[in-house]
């Protein structure tokens, strides 16, 4: 989701920022979905080095839910 869209982020550990095309863009981790590849348009950036921010965010969906 684009950050512009958001009044705020008040939970950056689950909700991380990442800036993409020089778009500041927030992970919803309760809005991941699993998409088929080819309907996924041309590769625009990787998120490899942000993994941490990624696994961080889904640890806290998962915590929250189970603890």
């Amino acid at each position: 989701m684009k950050k512009s869209h958001l009044d705020k982020v008040s939970h950056p550990r689950f909700n991380p920022t990442f800036v993409i095309e020089k778009t500041p863009v927030v992970l919803q981790p309760l809005e991941i979905v699993s998409v088929a590849k080819d309907t996924l348009g041309k590769f625009v950036k990787s998120l490899a080095d942000e993994g941490h921010q990624i696994i961080d965010a889904l640890d806290e969906l998962i915590t929250r839910a189970h603890g």
